[in-house]
């Protein structure tokens, strides 16, 4: 019914939301890409932890 009205006010609304859609799928990816980074810095956080091995000083 809307688009019988006013067709040029629905392909806009349209574009508008194939537009927001892309955004919000790139913003997830980012955000997916900064999660997986974050897990593999605090895996390398924990590896180290394990290997560093506390040293006396001699006085």
């Amino acid at each position: 019914m809307l688009s019988q009205m006013d067709e040029d006010l629905v392909l806009a609304c349209q574009h508008n939301l194939e537009e927001e859609d892309l955004k919000s799928g790139a913003e997830a990816e980012r955000r997916r890409i900064a999660w997986e980074r974050l897990e593999a810095a605090a895996n390398v956080e924990s590896v180290v932890d394990d290997i560093l091995v506390p040293v006396k000083s001699a006085a």
